[in-house]
């Protein structure tokens, strides 16, 4: 057994849990009302809807949470009937145990609302080729032209005959390679 596998104290380990498509936080719910240790990793993503937009939690790792227990003792098998997972992680030999590091690193990083910081925004410097990832620019390169407001990208694209400024969230573009 690897250091990074020790059991808890009590015995218990880390294990990973997949869950059913946008049902994280109510498979977390669940869970806990069975009495397990249950951990949702969640960061503030910005949603924009009819012009406004807003901060609003998501999982960090869409489809997965984490879930302690001790294989030995507890009874593990209702995890996969629980409402909104879809299956425990497990091997031939049972459900597979993660390193606790693993969730220990990603508790650290909690800040004091219980969120996971992401990143500020990308380094780009004036100049730099972008790629459009997403919307009716998908694919275009562009040149980077500067950030206009908290989370809006300016970009320069050759279009009908010039160039043209076009504000993008930061999250559609992308350095090219």
């Amino acid at each position: 057994m690897t250091p990074a596998l020790h059991p808890r104290a009590d015995g218990a380990r880390w294990y990973v849990v997949q869950t059913r498509h946008q049902m994280e936080t109510l498979a977390a719910r669940e869970l806990c009302n069975q009495d397990f240790d249950v951990f949702l990793p969640r960061y503030l993503r910005k949603r924009r809807h009819a012009r406004k937009a807003t901060m609003v939690a998501a999982p960090l790792f869409l489809g997965y949470l984490f879930v302690s227990f001790d294989p030995e003792r507890q009874r593990w098998r209702s995890i996969n009937g629980t409402y909104g997972v879809s299956r425990l992680i497990a091997g031939q030999d049972g459900p597979l145990p993660i390193a606790a590091s693993v969730v220990a690193g990603l508790r650290v990083r909690l800040d004091a609302r219980g969120f996971i910081p992401m990143a500020l925004r990308p380094d780009f410097a004036a100049g730099d080729v972008l790629r459009i990832r997403s919307g009716s620019f998908a694919e275009a390169l562009g040149l980077f032209d500067g950030f206009r407001d908290q989370d809006r990208v300016a970009v320069l694209l050759d279009l009908l005959g010039g160039k043209v400024r076009v504000l993008l969230d930061e999250t559609m573009v992308e350095r090219a390679a």
